[in-house]
């Protein structure tokens, strides 16, 4: 015997003491049971099928059993796009959480013809260092490039010195000094 069936016999009282502890242990079960089962006799208590006196003929029984359905479908859809949002938030929050902790690496400090005097100013800033310059014609150098975040100084002094021909010289802990020939005006 199907659930709805089940239920409707024991509320309209025509279910033997079997039946009605089969209903009662599958209430018992889940909370979503019980819930289920509180519909279905909330549907079969306000019917405008159910006569005065409990019966129930088979039309009455059938509408009620599809109104039944009905909702237990409605429930089971909007328990569907309750999922399917939880979880496009959580994969949104995933991705989101990725960007900002995988790809901050990515951050970058570009310079487009920009004379050392503001990259010495800036590798002092995110290095935490000291650059003396020896030759102060060595500030009208010009550089194009692009750093991407580097924790490394070694390897950004590196690629200076290699693009601009200069030299970064340590001359103390977290200082440098910085030798080359001046750059011609350009």
């Amino acid at each position: 015997m199907d659930r709805v069936s089940l239920i409707y016999r024991v509320l309209a009282g025509e279910a033997d003491p079997t039946e009605k502890k089969e209903l009662d242990d599958w209430i018992a079960k889940s909370e979503a049971n019980r819930e289920e089962f509180e519909d279905i006799k909330l549907l079969w208590e306000f019917s405008e099928t159910t006569p005065d006196h409990g019966q129930v003929d088979d039309r009455g029984f059938e509408k009620i059993k599809q109104q039944v359905m009905q909702r237990l479908k409605a429930k089971a859809r909007l328990k569907h796009a309750l999922y399917t949002i939880a979880l496009a938030v959580a994969i949104l929050i995933l991705v989101l959480v990725t960007k900002w902790t995988w790809f901050s690496d990515l951050d970058s400090v570009q310079f487009n013809r920009t004379g050392l005097n503001e990259i010495i100013k800036e590798l002092e800033k995110n290095y935490s260092i000291q650059i003396d310059v020896s030759n102060p014609g060595i500030q009208r150098c010009r550089l194009t490039a692009t750093f991407y975040k580097v924790d490394d100084e070694q390897l950004t002094l590196k690629a200076i010195e290699q693009a601009l021909n200069v030299e970064f010289i340590m001359s103390g802990k977290r200082k440098y000094n910085l030798r080359g020939s001046a750059c011609l005006d350009l």
